[in-house]
């Protein structure tokens, strides 16, 4: 009796083990997956981009190098970085099977397709990532512009400017000359138009009062109020609405208020588009830079391993 029970155990030991193991494999991704950014960077900058993923816990393999458009592009070196516990993996998030990593790789400046200098953008939505271990992952990775140079606008003078952890930013700027404003537009519209909001507000009454903050003062109150302000009440007028073209005097304020959808699951680096023209005629382009980055929850973990794995997720 006692040898059949000793059995029965041994066999409910067994099941149970190849069950929490079933499982275990049914939550390991079959390869890294790779998340969505939208990037805007200039041959004028470092040229380094940084790319989000997501690896199996158990999966110790670094990007070696990445083809983009038969470019090779390789990750900055971690030497010189030094860690508490060496053995220990490096991530951004950890979740129950899975690490969130960062490869940041230096574009090869001389080898690409377009001159320093120029008015040429160059565009890329795949990369090809070789690991440690050999294994190869193509995949797109949202979308990337590489522009020649940067906006050279003398039109406005940069003020002011304010982003928080609450997935909100703010430019405030002043004209250096009369201007008309024809458009205010954000890049990568057609992909990212419902995660990004945008208030233009030229209250030249209020604005002015920012400038006690360059003069080395306080800010006004009402700018600290409006950042925990709810969206519908942040002073401005949706760039949605049709309130192009305005004009601006010499040394008027301008203010865009941001707003990015914290569900989201892609990464922001690029420029919200100011165009016009000066009271001369002469066209000119200038842009508001904002970086806004997702922290992830399991459960948008999950709905992302079910989106580009067909998985289940983890639970």
């Amino acid at each position: 009796m006692k040898e059949k029970i000793f059995w029965v155990g041994i066999v409910i030991i067994v099941i149970s083990w190849v069950g929490n193991y079933l499982y275990f494999q049914s939550k390991q991704l079959e390869q890294p997956i790779f998340l969505d950014h939208y990037y805007e960077t200039y041959l004028q900058d470092d040229n380094y981009l940084t790319f989000y993923y997501l690896t199996n816990k158990q999966d110790p393999s670094q990007v070696s190098y990445a083809l983009i458009d038969g470019l090779e592009a390789y990750p900055l070196s971690n030497e010189g970085v030094w860690h508490w516990q060496p053995n220990t993996p490096t991530f951004e998030q950890e979740f129950s099977h899975q690490y969130l990593k960062s490869v940041r790789l230096q574009l090869p400046k001389y080898d690409l397709p377009i001159e320093e200098g120029s008015d040429d953008v160059w565009t890329f939505e795949e990369v090809t990532f070789t690991f440690s271990n050999g294994e190869m992952v193509t995949t797109d990775i949202g979308n990337v512009n590489v522009y020649g140079r940067l906006p050279n606008s003398d039109v406005f003078e940069n003020r002011v400017s304010s982003s928080s952890n609450q997935h909100r930013s703010d430019d405030s700027m002043v004209t250096v000359k009369p201007v008309i404003v024809e458009a205010i537009t954000i890049p990568f519209s057609e992909e990212i138009s419902q995660d990004v909001l945008v208030k233009v507000n030229t209250d030249q009454e209020k604005l002015k009062e920012l400038e006690a903050i360059n003069q080395g003062g306080n800010p006004p109150d009402w700018f600290e109020e409006e950042r925990d302000l709810d969206w519908e009440k942040v002073s401005g007028v949706s760039i949605d609405e049709d309130i192009f073209p305005f004009e601006l005097k010499k040394d008027d304020w301008l203010t865009l208020s941001m707003k990015f959808n914290p569900n989201r699951k892609s990464y922001f680096e690029f420029g919200v588009e100011i165009n016009g023209k000066t009271a001369e005629g002469e066209p000119f382009m200038q842009k508001a830079f904002i970086i806004d980055h997702p922290y992830f929850t399991q459960q948008a973990v999950n709905e992302i391993i079910a989106e580009k794995a067909g998985g289940a997720g983890n639970e």
